[in-house]
């Protein structure tokens, strides 16, 4: 049997506002990332070390918000290698929400979809009212499509070319 590289971990002697959930990677590079629940606001409140943000729809259809942050390396790595195997490390603890939610025998939530694979981490929500822009640490909302677009190639610096395509993810 092959082991995943990724490892959920509970800390069962948690307590307080210590972090109680954990990934471990346990291929190059090798960390461990805590995970913690956030509200929606609290995304703008960017940690010092590398972080990939988690935005699921649970099967009672509410957003839930996690972060995972990297707080134990275990060998030398850059910071870009690190995030390349922190922002698949999301998909596979949506895939343990989701497999909690089934053992529950509830309905099976559904993450919010990142853009595109070329800009991992952004997320671009549009509702009948406006439209948000969830990306490193930075939460933008938009009256139109066009002042949205304006911000993500002015002040984000996203090539136009890459706006063309993507999953826009509509919530009423």
């Amino acid at each position: 049997m092959k082991t995943s590289k990724y490892l959920i971990c509970n800390d069962i002697m948690a307590t307080g506002d210590q972090p109680a959930e954990f990934i471990l990677h346990n291929q190059h590079p090798r960390f461990l990332a805590k995970v913690e629940g956030l509200e929606f606001e609290e995304l703008e409140n960017r940690p010092d070390k590398p972080f990939a943000d988690i935005l699921y729809v649970n099967g009672m259809g509410a957003m839930l918000v996690y972060r995972l942050t990297v707080i134990e390396y275990y060998e030398r790595a850059d910071e870009e290698d690190v995030l390349d195997e922190l922002f698949p490390a999301r998909d596979y603890y949506t895939r343990y929400l989701q497999d909690i939610e089934a053992e529950d025998g509830g309905k099976e939530g559904f993450p919010v979809k990142d853009f595109s694979p070329e800009l991992p981490g952004l997320k671009i929500l549009q509702s009948s009212i406006n439209w948000t822009v969830v990306y490193n640490g930075v939460i933008a909302e938009f009256a139109s499509e066009d002042e949205m677009d304006e911000f993500l190639e002015n002040d984000l610096n996203i090539e136009p070319a890459l706006l063309d395509k993507g999953v826009i993810n509509e919530f009423e």
